[in-house]
C-alpha cells in the first residue's frame, strides 16, 4: 500500500501556561518529539509519514513572556532534532485565539494542528490526525479532549465527570461532529486561513464557537477523530476553578448581541440546571469508570453545583456591573 505523506505544523499557544503547571507544557513537548520521530523515520507505520520535520510554532504574548525564557523551556525538552523544527512567534498583547491565528499565518505545513500548551497528547494523537487527513474529504478534524484524572483525587474525577469536556472516548472511530474545542483541532491550511478565528475584543474563547458557526454555514464538515486523544488538566486549584466558572458566565453575557432580558436570564438558569442534571447523571452512571467511591458522590455533586452557581453569578454580575466585569475574569 502506498504511503500517504504530509507536511505538518503544530501551532502551540503559550497562553494557558499562566494557569497550568509548566511541567505539563514540558510533557506535551516531549510527547510531540517522540511522536514526530516515529512518523518521520518509520516508512511502514500505518502507511502515513511526515515528509518534512514536524514544525512547531510557539506563539506567545511578548508583553507577558520573555522570549528567552520561552525558548529555554522549549529547548530544554526538544534540543537539537532533525525531525522537528522550532519557530517562535512573539505577538504583543495577543490573547488565546489571536495567538492561534498568528501562528497559523506563518505555518508552512499543509496540515495545521492547534494544540494548547496545557494539553498532554496520548501516544497515537499525531498519527490519528494524519490517518484522518489521508481521506481527502476531511478538511477539519477535532480530537477527543478529556480532563486528566490520573491523580486519582475526588476533585479531578468530579471535574472530569461534570465540566465542559466529555469523558475519554475509548473508540477509534471517525464521525461527524457539530462542534470542536480549539485546544485540539486540525485543519487543512487553506480551509483555516480563509476563515480563521474571528476577533471578538474582550472574549477569549468565544471566537472558537463563532468559527464553528462559520464552518457550518459554509457547509464545511467537522470530523471527530476518536483516537486523537489529549488530556486537559482540571482547573489549577479552587481559585482557578472559581475564576474559570465566573469567566464562562461573563463570556456568555457579553456574547449576547441584544439586550439581556429577564426571559434570557431564565434561559440561562434552565441551561445551568440542565448541565447540573447531566453532571449528576455522569456521576451516577459513569463515576465507576473513574473509580469514584460511593462516599465521594455527594462531594462530586457539590462541585458540579458550585461550578454552575458561579457560572450564573458571572453572567448576572456582567449584567449588573458590566464596566467592572469587562476588566475582570478574562480567562
Amino acid at each position: 500500500m502506498a504511503i500517504t505523506s504530509f507536511a505538518v505544523s503544530v501551532v502551540i499557544e503559550w497562553y494557558n501556561v499562566t494557569h497550568a503547571e509548566i511541567s505539563r507544557a514540558k510533557r506535551m513537548l516531549a510527547t510531540l518529539k517522540s511522536q514526530a520521530a516515529m512518523l518521520y523515520f518509520d516508512d511502514t507505520r500505518d502507511f502515513i509519514k511526515l515528509t518534512e520535520p514536524l514544525e512547531l510554532v510557539i506563539a506567545f504574548n511578548s508583553a507577558k513572556f520573555d522570549a528567552a525564557q520561552v525558548q529555554q523551556v522549549v529547548d530544554d525538552v526538544i534540543g537539537a532534532s532533525e525531525w522537528l523544527t522550532l519557530r517562535y512567534l512573539p505577538v504583543v498583547g495577543a490573547s488565546y485565539c489571536q495567538l492561534k491565528n498568528a501562528g497559523a499565518a506563518i505555518a508552512t505545513g499543509e496540515i495545521i494542528i492547534f494544540l494548547d500548551s496545557d494539553l498532554n497528547p496520548e501516544p497515537e494523537w499525531l498519527a490519528a490526525f494524519l490517518r484522518a487527513f489521508a481521506d481527502p474529504r476531511v478538511t477539519v478534524a477535532v480530537g477527543n479532549t478529556y480532563v486528566d484524572y490520573s491523580a486519582g483525587d475526588v476533585y479531578s474525577k468530579s471535574v472530569a465527570l461534570t465540566w465542559m469536556f466529555p469523558l475519554r472516548d475509548p473508540a477509534s472511530s471517525v464521525t461527524l461532529s457539530t462542534f470542536f474545542y480549539a485546544n485540539n483541532a486540525a485543519f487543512r491550511k487553506e480551509t483555516f486561513l480563509s476563515r480563521q478565528f474571528p476577533d471578538v475584543p474582550g472574549l477569549i474563547h468565544v471566537p472558537a464557537k463563532l468559527l464553528v458557526e462559520r464552518l457550518q454555514s459554509d457547509g464545511v464538515a467537522i470530523w471527530h477523530i476518536g483516537d486523537a486523544r489529549a488530556s486537559h488538566p482540571a482547573p489549577n486549584g479552587l481559585v482557578h476553578f472559581a475564576e474559570r466558572a465566573v469567566s464562562a458566565g461573563r463570556a456568555r453575557a457579553f456574547s449576547v448581541e441584544e439586550s439581556v432580558t429577564i426571559g434570557l436570564m431564565f434561559c440561562w438558569v434552565r441551561h445551568d440546571i440542565e448541565c447540573v442534571y447531566c453532571g449528576f447523571k455522569n456521576i451516577v452512571f459513569h463515576g465507576f469508570k473513574l473509580e469514584l467511591r460511593l462516599w465521594q458522590v455527594p462531594l462530586a455533586m457539590t462541585i458540579a453545583v458550585t461550578y454552575f452557581v458561579l457560572l450564573f453569578t458571572g453572567s448576572l454580575l456582567s449584567v449588573l456591573a458590566p464596566r467592572f466585569m469587562r476588566h475582570r475574569f478574562r480567562l
